[in-house]
């Protein structure tokens, strides 16, 4: 059986002159024969960064359990292929297990773990099929850039992570600093961002937005646009990371589900065309993708952290979002330059 997952993201800087930059987090192909719902994401896929590396899986089976191995690999996520050595620059040495949720008790086998190898342990004991989650600190990324690097996770009812193996599957991921995303063999992710993008995301244009001087006379706004597909049979999901516009400890509060009401401190996005004030386009392209429901309505603006801006349920060809941006200011807003970093991030589940 085959499963995998895939996360792609770029990155929005808005700054009273909204600026646009990239930054990618990318859990990439699965592969693995009893593991299910396998999945990697990192802090930051950075090169030579200091990240997060968060595992997530479900085991297919009860058997005693007391060790699982995560080893790192740079030439490929099958288990009957020899792992070449871990990916140039990557340094497990430091790596803390600081959360670990479903299969629990473990704490990292420093005598048994490798340069290329993580080992956690516990006393032998059931395992269970449930959703389990570790998360490690303190790991340094590979240092090149636009590589993947594959993730072989096994479980051994010894507590070294030798014997045989119970469980296994494996993840992967891609250290960038590009800000162009792609993936052009299948499973495929693909998602763009940019002021302006083609609706095949052929190309991107614009790295800024200026919104220029706020006041309690006028709504300033902006728009920018990311386009997504996917090849995945449960289609994809698009989600904001990110904060509201802030100045130092001044900040310009979220909207929810609210029109626009100049003089009125408040910031909020939607999906759709607009004409108070007049901006945004409706969603366009042949695929399934559309707002979600605090994005889909005229005129009326929401910003919550983490929101899923769009999503299909099935797979989807290019849909080019606009994403319309509305900042007022009342006559207390404390002066300031105000920004915010808003993190485009895609899913798909294969």
């Amino acid at each position: 059986m085959w499963a995998r997952e895939c996360l792609r993201v770029a990155k929005l800087i808005l700054i009273i002159i909204i600026g646009l930059a990239p930054l990618f987090l990318w859990v990439g192909h699965i592969y693995a024969l009893r593991m299910t719902n396998r999945s990697i994401t990192l802090s930051t896929a950075t090169p030579s960064a200091v990240a997060s590396h968060d595992f997530q899986f479900t085991l297919g089976s009860t058997t005693d359990v007391g060790s699982i191995v995560f080893e790192y690999c740079n030439n490929s996520p099958l288990f009957d292929v020899p792992c070449n050595p871990a990916p140039a620059g990557l340094s497990l040495s430091g790596a803390v297990l600081s959360q670990q949720t479903g299969n629990t008790g473990f704490v990292i086998d420093n005598i048994d773990s490798t340069a290329s190898k993580l080992i956690i342990s516990r006393v032998p004991s059931v395992g269970l099929a449930v959703p389990s989650n570790y998360n490690f600190d303190n790991i340094i990324n590979p240092s090149g850039g636009d590589e993947t690097s594959y993730v072989r996770i096994s479980t051994y009812t010894s507590t070294q992570g030798t014997g045989p193996l119970i469980d296994y599957g494996a993840v992967a991921f891609s250290t960038t600093t590009n800000f162009e995303v792609g993936a052009f063999v299948p499973p495929y992710l693909n998602i763009c961002v940019g002021v302006t993008v083609a609706g095949d995301c052929s190309n991107m244009a614009g790295d800024s937005l200026d919104l220029g001087i706020l006041s309690n006379q006028a709504t300033r706004f902006a728009t920018s646009q990311f386009a997504a597909s996917t090849n995945s049979n449960t289609g994809c999901a698009v989600y904001s990371l990110g904060t509201t516009m802030t100045s130092g400890n001044n900040v310009i509060p979220g909207m929810f589900n609210q029109a626009n009401q100049t003089g009125v401190s408040e910031f909020g996005i939607n999906l759709r065309a607009n004409n108070k004030p007049i901006v945004g386009q409706d969603p366009s392209g042949a695929g399934t993708s559309i707002p979600t429901a605090n994005f889909n309505t005229p005129n009326s603006f929401s910003f919550v952290p983490g929101s899923q801006l769009s999503d299909s349920s099935t797979a989807t060809d290019y849909n080019r979002m606009t994403v319309s941006y509305i900042v007022n200011v009342n006559g207390s807003q404390p002066a300031g330059v105000y920004s915010t970093t808003l993190t485009y991030l895609a899913s798909a589940e294969f």
